[in-house]
């Protein structure tokens, strides 16, 4: 099937599949895609390139080269939907195809083993996923990996002033990427180079190389604090604290959020190596792994102590660890062509057949929740998804694998068929639950004609600003007496506010109300409220 195309040409159409298909059938993803379209649609309606914004307030959170790059994009393309989901995607290719490069640094007498590595980099679900989704951790992937690409080059090649500087870019656009935790990615495996070049056995200017690594670190930081400190100046003592200590150390020692114990990244392992993990070649492979060879220790040098940093660190989240899937892929890919002698004409069928029996439980799963209950959404969800899973994973497990890369390629476009099949069930009835569009485009109504807006919570997090191209702040209330205060001021004003369902706030009483992710959002005129004795209602709804 494969051998027809090159692998160049099979690699990116595998990846138009996978990210045609996902951006076609989902809307932007409340909340963390809508708040970061939100912050650039800010700043481009501000004309403020240098510091990021939310909801009129200073947005710490997040360097600003995603921004900018989105920013970039409406420049080229005008102002849109479509160009600022493909800034990921890009970086994701281009994080494919330099893992090629770092592969045959690292074997340059291998060469199946760079073609395999940026297939199974692609295989996995977990990159899958994040892949296609506006957020920071693919482009930090990218700058990651380009330190790594950079540190071999150095090692293989030798010193040179230019190529320090080009990984202290590395370092800088990382920064700018997610922060300083592009330095942990990259420093461990420059310092840990007397290990993993060791093996090479010949004379090394250490001095040399300690003395260019701090001068690309020293750029790096360089780089980042070209943006940083006009920003901190502008944004003021409370943003400055935020972005130069809060959001970097308040994670290390006691999480302000997201915090998790030491072994949780340890329970999401099988999870995140889906699906080869189901191959028994991944499993011989990893019982061959040789500290002898200079690739694997280099891989190692960079995972280890990665993944045991994040361990424990307070602050959690399982895409942190996307940075390492390089690393891991791979290690995958020597160990494939590692096992010359293994059959891998039939491969690829254990993993077909783990993707048919999950397209038959997508298929039952309607008859199943009758019997159940697990969720009342079950029954919406077409058998059509599982019967399509079914056949593709019959299909592909008739199809037999030439070589190892056929099989590789094969277990690949089967991962992407699933992973489209999953989000198209799901999206098929929680699509309009997830589409923002509809109430942001009404306040935007109510905008115009110079209503008041109101977000009843303890936080908004922008996800109605840029599918509503809203221009103006939505006053944010959390409390009995500033709905009270904003009702006063606000008579012809709305409050927006999230609730279950129609038995718990009586609908009769909204002036708009729409489904949004496992609730409602709906919209109370101030009116309505004044009017009703009863406002304690509002408050406890949720």
């Amino acid at each position: 099937m494969f051998r027809f195309f090159s692998p160049g040409l099979r690699l990116v159409g595998l990846w138009v599949i996978l990210v045609g298909v996902s951006l076609s059938i989902r809307p932007l993803f409340p909340i963390d895609e809508t708040r970061y379209a939100a912050v650039a649609w800010e700043m481009w309606v501000r004309n403020d390139f240098l510091l990021p914004y939310l909801n009129g307030e200073a947005y710490s959170h997040k360097p600003p080269l995603l921004f900018w790059l989105i920013q970039l994009s409406w420049w080229l393309f005008g102002v849109n939907d479509w160009s600022l989901r493909l800034i990921s995607p890009l970086f994701s290719l281009a994080t494919l195809y330099l893992s090629q490069s770092v592969a045959k640094q690292l074997w340059p007498d291998r060469n199946q083993v760079a073609e395999l590595t940026s297939v199974i980099l692609l295989g996995f679900f977990f990159w899958m996923v994040f892949s296609s989704l506006i957020m920071f951790d693919i482009m930090l992937s990218f700058f990651a990996l380009l330190g790594i690409y950079v540190l071999l080059t150095l090692a293989r090649y030798g010193l040179s002033l230019k190529r320090w500087a080009l990984l202290g870019l590395a370092l800088g656009g990382g920064t700018l990427s997610k922060g300083p935790v592009i330095f942990l990615h990259v420093l461990p495996v420059a310092l840990l180079v007397p290990w993993w070049l060791a093996l090479q056995k010949r004379d090394f200017p250490w001095h040399h190389w300690y003395g260019g690594l701090f001068f690309a670190t020293l750029m790096g930081g360089v780089i980042a604090l070209c943006w940083a400190i006009p920003a901190g100046i502008k944004g003021g003592e409370v943003y400055r604290n935020a972005i130069f200590l809060r959001q970097t150390f308040g994670r290390l020692v006691d999480s302000f959020s997201h915090k998790q114990p030491f072994w949780w990244y340890l329970q999401w392992l099988p999870i995140i190596l889906l699906p080869w993990v189901l191959m028994k070649p991944f499993w011989t492979g990893l019982a061959r792994l040789d500290l002898q060879d200079f690739g694997v220790r280099v891989c190692l040098a960079w995972a280890v102590p990665v993944f045991v940093a994040f361990s424990l660190v307070s602050g959690k989240r399982i895409h942190y660890l996307l940075p390492l899937m390089p690393a891991i892929a791979l290690l995958m890919a020597w160990a494939f062509d590692n096992m010359a002698e293994f059959n891998w004409q039939r491969a690829h069928v254990w993993v077909m057949s783990a993707l048919g029996l999950l397209g038959l439980v997508l298929m039952l799963l309607p008859w199943l929740n009758g019997f159940c209950r697990w969720w009342e959404g079950l029954p919406s969800i077409s058998p059509v998804w599982g019967i399509a899973l079914c056949i593709s994973a019959v299909s592909l497990s008739a199809l037999p694998a030439q070589n190892k890369n056929e099989s590789v390629a094969l277990v690949c476009l089967g991962s992407i068929i699933t992973a489209l099949v999953l989000a198209g069930g799901f999206f098929q009835v929680n699509g309009k639950h997830y589409d923002t569009a509809p109430p942001a485009k009404k306040i935007a109504e109510l905008m115009e004609e110079k209503r008041a807006i109101a977000f009843y919570g303890a936080k908004y997090y922008g996800q109605f600003h840029f599918t509503g191209r809203l221009t103006q702040a939505i006053d944010v209330i959390s409390n009995a007496n500033e709905l009270k205060a904003f009702v006063n001021q606000q008579p012809d004003g709305y409050v927006l506010v999230e609730y279950g369902n129609a038995t718990e706030f009586s609908e009769s009483i909204l002036s708009y109300h729409y489904p949004y992710k496992d609730q409602n959002i709906g919209f109370v005129s101030c009116r309505t409220l004044s009017n009703n004795p009863r406002l304690s209602s509002v408050l406890n709804f949720s």
